[in-house]
Order: structure tokens, then sequence, then C-alpha cells
């Protein structure tokens, strides 16, 4: 892979500018601040994408700009590859919007970690490794921040194997080892569960043994009990078949008492009747009596004349509430006229300036106006007395009109009533006779009761016998049926009880042989812990191990080399121990690397950076990031003899592209290209 270019477009102090990066050696030159690892950044956004945590969206976007972009060009495989990413402010946040990649001149939206799991497949990194998380072969082959690349030299040991163990992609023994060690937790409890579930099997073996004697026995029981059952059976068959010959004459018998009863009863009911009726007609007799007397001498009808009153009363106070509706109108009228009249007075007495013409108004003018108004306001005065006049004159002709009316109303009430009256004696004399009526047709009703009664009373007797017969039968049937009942219900007990014993046989017969599976699943578990603590656990770190030993190696001999380069003194050698910590001697003795200067520091980091980008890449075959790496202030501290070693690292590294960020004029002797960054203003721009 090579970097062609990139377009900042209101990145961090970049408002727009593009950079270009020839093949070669590059160097990124600038004073501290001016905006060199911004372009670092863009490059890593660009690739990956924002990353909470490490590279969050709100730490890229320009200060005041609602968005941004970064545009990356390049080469991988003789493809060209253009990627291209946004970002958008809104109310609350910044996020990554959708971008695009474009391969070999073909398109191809894509949301923000679609284009990173591209890009990674592109680029050739292992699918296992993307999953972690962090983007460990990038950060350790192409670029590691210069703090990032001293941390993993000052971390714990067990920090900095976990790391390793990641970036060479063997973290998954010490994951399988730590899995193991789960399974066998959970094997062991298993087997605690299995050892418990088992421990009784004994006792439901005895317990089945049981069972089975038990439906033994209730299958003797029953047996024993059906042949009693059968003969109680064909005994109450044969007498309810003699209950059944006699059992149409009871069915006669019982239909004519019923029919007795009933002619009893209408007897008893229709005699109530008929004296409740003698009951009614003596009093509607006393209520006609009463109302003859009262209507005696009284017309039925007599309200056609007074209705005729009422309407022309009604028409009349009408009329005359219209009448005062007009004299109140007039009033009203002839008050508001008043009023004005007095107005004009009031104003014409208080002015000495024409509003209009502004002339001075004098006395005589003063004097018409008020005379000419006096006299208005008489006219009127007369006018709303006779008004007042005539609205009382009016208002006694409405009193006398109501109480008139009222009058009439009182005497149509009183004839309304008499209607009434006149037509609830019609109605009682009516009544009286149809209830005369129904009294002679109960007497025939009552008169054929009594022969039906007395025919019903001669033919019961007759069936005596038969009744009495039929009851010694029903009785002796009634008597075998509850031990019939008895013995089908033991019988009953007795299959259920087999039954459940059956289920029970089922139950334990299945519940044996789970426990016996469980006993073989116990064996097998305890088989399959044994070979995971004893063989496979062991095998696994053995392999590790192996691996680790392989890497230690190549890694510490390339980690020699660079520091060798880098520091040509025979006084201070460096190693790695087995946790792949630096390991210093100076002068025949062990220091550490907090104790060096801040040149050998920097060596120290720079070599091992160095080794860890050589190890990955041949351990990695399929990463096609090999051909680049960015080298972020390597110089940090450097002696001006260190400084011209550098023209030996660049010249080792053998790489198609080799970017470096640095503020050391000196570096610019020995590298192929320049691009210069300064800032102004708080604005980047390349120069």
């Amino acid at each position: 892979m090579l970097i062609k270019s990139i377009k900042l477009h209101n990145i961090r102090s970049y408002e727009g500018a593009e950079i270009q990066f020839p093949a070669g050696s590059v160097l990124l030159a600038g004073d501290i601040g001016s905006g060199k690892s911004t372009i670092l950044l863009a490059i890593e956004f660009a690739i990956f994408g924002a990353k909470k945590g490490e590279l969050p969206a709100y730490t890229l976007l320009r200060h005041g700009k609602k968005e941004g972009s970064v545009e990356l060009k390049m080469g991988i495989d003789e493809k060209e590859i253009i990627i291209k990413r946004t970002l958008k402010k809104s109310n609350e946040d910044i996020k990554q919007e959708a971008g695009y990649i474009i391969s070999n001149g073909i398109k191809k939206e894509a949301t923000a970690e679609e284009l990173r799991a591209i890009i990674l497949d592109i680029m050739g990194y292992p699918k296992e490794l993307v999953k972690k998380g962090k983007d460990f072969i990038y950060r350790y082959t192409v670029y590691t921040p210069q703090e990032e690349m001293k941390q993993i030299l000052y971390e714990s040991k067990d920090a900095r194997l976990d790391t390793l163990r990641k970036v060479f992609n063997i973290d998954k023994y010490k994951k399988i080892r730590e899995s193991c060690s789960i399974i066998t937790r959970a094997l062991k409890e298993k087997k605690r569960h299995l050892e418990g579930y088992i421990s009784d099997m004994g006792y439901k073996k005895m317990e089945l043994e049981g069972k089975k004697n038990e439906i033994f026995e209730i299958d003797r029981k029953v047996v024993e009990l059906s042949p009693k059952i059968e003969e109680l059976k064909s005994i109450i068959a044969a007498r309810k078949a003699s209950l059944e010959s006699i059992e149409s004459q009871i069915i006669e018998l019982n239909s004519l008492k019923r029919e007795l009863s009933v002619a009893e009863a209408g007897i008893i009911h229709k005699a109530e009747q008929n004296n409740h009726l003698n009951d009614e007609i003596k009093k509607l007799e006393a209520q006609i009596m009463s109302l003859q007397k009262e209507l005696d001498g009284k017309k039925p009808d007599e309200t056609p004349s007074v209705k005729a009153g009422i309407e022309s009363k009604e028409k009349e106070i009408d009329d005359a509430e219209i009448s005062l509706r007009n004299i109140s109108r007039k009033i009203r009228e002839t008050e508001v006229k008043i009023e004005q009249c007095n107005e004009t007075i009031r104003k014409i007495s208080q002015v000495d300036i024409c509003p209009v013409c502004e002339q001075k108004v004098d006395d005589l003018h003063k004097s018409e106006i008020s005379s000419r108004e006096a006299a208005k306001l008489d006219v009127l005065l007369k006018q709303i007395r006779y008004l007042n006049e005539e609205d009382g004159n009016i208002a006694q002709v409405k009193m006398r009109l109501r109480k008139e009316l009222n009058d009439l109303a009182k005497e149509l009430n009183y004839a309304g009533i008499l209607k009434i009256k006149f037509e609830s004696l019609s109605e009682k004399i009516m009544l009286k006779e149809s209830k005369i009526v129904m009294k002679e047709s109960i007497k025939k009703e009552i008169a054929g009761l009594n022969s039906r009664k007395a025919e019903l009373s001669q033919k019961i007797p007759m069936y005596a016998e038969s009744e009495q017969k039929y009851k010694s039968m029903k009785k002796e049937i009634d008597s075998l049926l509850p031990q019939e009942r008895f013995l089908e219900l033991e019988k009953n007990k007795y299959e259920t009880e087999r039954e459940a014993g059956r289920r029970a046989v089922l139950a334990l017969e299945k519940e044996i042989n789970e426990k016996q599976k469980a006993k073989d699943k116990l064996a097998y578990l305890s088989g399959l812990s044994q070979w995971i603590d004893e063989l496979f656990v062991k095998l696994m770190s053995t392999m590790e191990k192996h691996i680790m030993v392989n890497i230690h190696f190549q890694f510490n001999e390339l980690f020699r080399n660079w520091f060798d380069v880098l520091i040509e003194d025979e006084n201070i050698s460096v190693n790695v121990d087995e946790e792949f910590t630096p390991f210093i001697e100076q002068d025949g003795y062990e220091t550490y690397i907090e104790s060096l200067s801040g040149g050998e520091r920097t060596s120290v980091a720079l070599s091992y950076r160095l080794a860890l980008n050589k190890v990955i890449n041949d351990i990695v075959a399929t990463i096609k990031t090999k051909d680049i790496i960015i080298l972020d202030e390597p110089t940090d501290g450097f002696s001006t003899e260190q400084l011209d070693k550098m023209r030996d690292i660049l010249d080792q590294l053998n790489m198609k592209q080799v970017i470096i960020v640095s503020h050391e004029g000196k570096i610019e002797s020995f590298v192929q290209n320049v691009v210069r960054v300064q800032k102004n203003e708080n604005l980047s721009m390349v120069v």
C-alpha cells in the first residue's frame, strides 16, 4: 500500500488543503503545533473512521464548522483506491456520516462501518484481528503515535504481553486456556449435579419393584369383585323388567291424580274469582251512584264559548304589549335627544374659540344657540310627559285583561273536570255490566269442574293394587342399587390405583433410565475433564510457548540490530526478556530505561517499533501495508550523531514509502521529498 494524496476540508486547524505523497522517503516538516500530526490522524480517520475513545469525531471537526471531510487516495496491488469520509455537526453531537470508496473507477456508497469492513478487507487484515476493536496491525506496523510507542515499554509486563499476543494474533492460546478453565469449572459443577442426581438410583429401583407388586395385588382384587358385580346387575335388571310391565298403569294413575289436583285447584281459583267479582261490582255500584248525584242537572261540554273568550283576551294582551314596547322605544329616543340638548347648552357656555374657524365666539352667539336648544328641550320634555302617561294607561289596561283571562281559564278548567267525570261515569257503567257477564261465565266453569272431579274420584281407586305393587318393587330396586354402586366404586378405586401404579412404574422406569444415562454421561464428563486438564491445556501452553520463543528470538535480534545502528556504543547493549521487556546493560551493569538520556530512550522506543514492524509483517503474510511506514517524531532528543544515523535507518528499511513527521531541519538532507506545513493565526496550510 502507498499513500498518494489526501484532501482535508475543515479538519482541525485546516480549512482546506491537499497534500501529495510521492513514493520514497517523505518528510512532513514544520514547527511544533503547525498541523503535521493532524495529517496523520486524517489518514487514520479515512481508513478506519472515527473511534470512540481513540479518535472521536468531535476531535477532528474544525471549531465553528458544521461539516468536514477527508478524501484519501491510495495505491494497493496496482489498484487506485479513493476513500472519502465526512463529519457533520448536529444540535447535540458531531457524527461521521456515510461516505464512499472508489476502486478502479467503480464508486460504492457505504456507511461508516461498511467502509471500515471494505477497506480492511482490501488491506488484507485478518478478520479475527479486526473484530478485536483496536487496529493493532496498523498501529504497530504503519503508524504509531510517539507517546503510544513509549507506553508499551513502560506498562506492566502482563499488559505488554496481552498487547503483543493480540498484535501477533496468538492471544487465542491464552483465550483457549481461559475458556478451558471455564469449561472445566462448568464440567465439575455438572459432575456434582449428576452425582447428586444419580445418588438415589438404587432406592428408585427398589421403589419400582414395590410398585409392580402393588399392581399385581390390585389385579387380584379386581378379578374377585367382577363376578359379584355381574350377579347384582342381573338381579336388578330382572326387577326393572317386572317394574316396566306395570309402569303404564302407574302412568295412567299419576295422570288421573294430576288431573284431579288440577280440577280441585281450578274450583278453588274460580270460587276466588267469583268472590272478587262480587266485591268489584258492589264497589262500582257505589261509585256510579256518587257520580250520578254529583252530575245531576249538568251538561258534559260547555267549553267552546270559554275558549273563544280566552283567544280574544290573549289577542288584546298581545296588542297592549306591542303598544307598550313602541312607547318605551319612543321614550328612550326622546331621552337621548334631551341629553344632546343639555350637552350642547353646557358646551356652548364653556367655549371661547370656535374649533372649526378658530374665531372668538361672542356672548350673543352663545345666547342664540342656548335659546334655540332650550326651546327644543321644552318641546321634548312635553313629549316625554305625554308618553309616560300613555304608558301608564296601557299598562292598566293590560293588567285588567290579564285578570279577565285568568277568570276564563278557571272556567275552562272546571268544564274539563266535568267532562272527565261524565266519561268516568260511562266507563264504570260499562265495566259493571262486563263483570256481571264474567260472573255468570265463572259459575258455569265451576259446575263443569265439579262434574269432572266426581268422575275422577270414581276412577282412581281402580288402580290402588297396581300402585302398591309398583312401590314394593321400586323399594327393592332402590335397596339393590347402592350395593351395586358400592362394588362399582370399589372396582373403580382399584382400577384408578392400578392406573396410578402403572404411571408411577413408567415414571420410575423413565427416571431410572435417565439416571443411567446420567451415570454414563458422568463417566464421559470425568474423562473429558481429565483430558482437558492433563492434555489439551498443556498442549496449548506448549504451542504458545513454542511460537513465542520463535517470535522472541526474531524480535530480540531485530531489536538489538536496530539499536546498534542508532547507538554505536560498546558500553551499552539491549535485549528483551521472555516478557518482551527491554533489558539494558550499561558499563556492565543492568540499568532501567528511565535512567537513559532522552536520545537513548527514543532509540530504544524506535528500535522496539521497527522490530515490531518487521516481525508482524513476516508473521501476518496477508497484509498489504508492508511497503509503508510512518514515523512520528522518531528523533526526539537525538544528538547530532544520532540524527545522522537516521539516514542508515531509512536505507535499511528498504520500503517503498517512508513518511517522517519531524521538526528537525537536518532530516531534510537525507529524505527524497519534503512537505512543509505552517500555521498562521490558527490556520494550517501546506507551503
